[in-house]
């Protein structure tokens, strides 16, 4: 018998498998990045064809097969419908989905990762947000990221940066160090030679 994990997920991409399936790259908050093979999904009748789309957060229960993961179940939390028909906004979840894919290599536990990354997410799917906040908003969570993940050494600058509340409220100080930040974030990716 075969133990089910329940966990919340975000769905960052996809590609097809066989004739019906689909192989899922979802990250987690209790597991970390998990690639899951979800059986039948591309077929009309499938009840899990909307719920675990691209760019979807959802409840989903998996199993550790043989080779893999299998996704048994999913419930659909949001999609994050203003988010996504921004253009801007997309692009945003989109190269933090890469990232995510990039840097997380493997399973493990990421809750302050995850929860940053929905709280992104929310703020993201406000009816009007300001050029200026999603960029500081990315660049806030992309250091929070590789912070989180090892990759930022200890800096007095950044230090002060990290501690700060993540929301909307932080937009100047963090443009005002714009360069710096993206700067410390370029050097901690060409380092990791991933």
């Amino acid at each position: 018998m075969h133990h089910i994990h329940h966990t919340h997920g975000f769905v960052l991409s996809s590609r097809n498998m066989g004739e019906a399936n689909k192989m899922l790259t979802i990250y987690t908050r209790e597991m970390g990045l998990v690639k899951a093979v979800a059986q039948g999904i591309r077929l009309n009748k499938s009840k899990l064809r909307f719920t675990l789309q691209d760019f979807s957060y959802v409840n989903v229960d998996l199993v550790r097969g043989k080779e893999m993961w299998r996704v048994t179940s999913a419930k659909h939390i949001t999609s994050f419908p203003l988010a996504r028909v921004s253009y801007l906004s997309l692009l945003l979840i989109m190269r933090v989905s890469k990232l995510l894919e990039r840097l997380c290599n493997g399973e493990g536990p990421s809750e302050n990762i995850f929860d940053d990354f929905i709280q992104a997410l929310y703020l993201l799917d406000e009816k009007e947000i300001e050029p200026a906040s999603r960029e500081a908003l990315e660049l806030h969570l992309v250091l929070r990221i590789m912070n989180s993940l090892g990759y930022i050494g200890y800096s007095d600058i950044l230090a002060e940066y990290l501690s700060l509340p993540f929301d909307h409220s932080n937009t100047k100080e963090i443009l005002l160090r714009r360069q710096s930040i993206i700067a410390h974030i370029n050097k901690a990716l060409n380092e990791s030679q991933l």
